[in-house]
């Protein structure tokens, strides 16, 4: 599981938030199944974080509740 992965506004938009899930990638078990939460559709702040995991091979899971906030897993299957 991905716990976390955020870039610093200043900082967006250079590629590093590929760059960092392209190493935790290559570090976890692949043959296990990956996941990460993230904003729920429609959710202004998810519209790149979410993108980067599609692009990456993640598909959409079920909604979550994070912090009384609703969020969506996202999966890698392996």
């Amino acid at each position: 599981m991905i716990c976390c992965l955020a870039v610093d506004p200043e900082y967006r938009q250079q590629g590093l938030a590929s760059i960092l899930l392209r190493k935790a990638l290559a570090e976890l078990d692949r043959s296990r199944e990956i996941t990460v939460s993230t904003f729920r559709e429609n959710d202004e702040k998810g519209i790149a974080p979410r993108a980067l995991y599609k692009k990456f091979g993640f598909q959409e899971g079920e909604m979550t509740e994070e912090f009384g906030y609703p969020n969506q897993v996202f999966v890698l299957h392996p």
